[in-house]
């Protein structure tokens, strides 16, 4: 049986618009909790953004263009980012083996204790914004089969 896909209301609901301001209202406070929690750690929003993508990469480390790609940065800022968090002693950039152009970026014993604090510090608020969008999917689930 093929099913054909209803066009949903053009008018949205009152509660398909609360959903909206609630979620627009909770990546707000999420970003904002993140970018004070990650300061107390030494860490500006961009670093900890930095060491997000290094630690959850294969071996801890990514390329410049493999970071500039996650990061929505363009190569120049990206090269910036990692400059300063060298100078902060956040990350290290060293040669690749096997190509000399291509330089890994990996983070430091301090740039991980850095990270984990805020990460651990940051649990609270990411189990909050979850349970938000839980209930905006359950929501969004019940409009669809309406």
């Amino acid at each position: 049986m093929i099913r054909t896909m209803e066009r949903p209301s053009p008018t949205p609901t009152i509660e398909e618009l609360t959903a909206i301001a609630e979620l627009r209202a909770a990546l707000r406070r999420f970003h904002r909790a993140t970018d004070a929690i990650a300061l107390r750690q030494g860490l500006t929003a961009r670093r900890y953004d930095l060491l997000a993508m290094l630690h959850s990469a294969p071996g801890r480390m990514r390329t410049l263009g493999a970071l500039a790609r996650l990061l929505e940065l363009s190569p120049n800022a990206t090269t910036e980012l990692v400059d300063r968090a060298v100078s902060a002693g956040l990350v290290t950039r060293t040669g690749d083996g096997e190509d000399a152009r291509v330089k890994q970026i990996a983070p430091t014993p301090h740039g991980t204790g850095c990270f984990y604090a805020a990460v651990e510090e940051l649990r609270p608020e990411r189990r909050r914004l979850l349970a938000i969008l839980e209930e905006i999917a359950a929501h969004s689930a019940r409009l669809s089969e309406s």
